[in-house]
């Protein structure tokens, strides 16, 4: 944390709540107090997914690939949160990236 690009500081939480592991109140809480404490990866207001959008579906495909290799290792069938980061990737492949400082599906720049 605090080295190199600051949204993959926010990636992990931007992901969770990306997957619908974090929920609406807690993401908006969470980027509130971030943005109080005047955190770099976001605008002070407006939208954060065109700084969050690359970081959080890297680090969501990573994740997905890992709970996979992790589940196959231990024999089993993925449980209901690396379920949730596999579909993630499904959905996110149907979304097309917003590239920093462009307009973020369904929001602003």
């Amino acid at each position: 944390v605090g080295l190199g690009a600051p949204a993959w500081d926010l990636a992990r939480p931007a992901a969770w709540y990306a997957c619908g592991l974090l929920g609406p109140g807690e993401w908006a809480r969470f980027l509130d107090a971030y943005r109080a404490a005047r955190g770099p990866a976001v605008p002070a207001a407006g939208d954060p997914w065109p700084a969050l959008d690359v970081p959080a579906r890297a680090l969501t495909v990573q994740t997905a690939a890992r709970m996979i290799v992790k589940s196959a290792a231990d024999g089993r069938p993925l449980d209901e949160v690396e379920q949730c980061v596999v579909d993630a990737c499904a959905r996110i492949a149907a979304v097309p990236a917003a590239a920093e400082g462009e307009l973020a599906p369904g929001g602003t720049t």
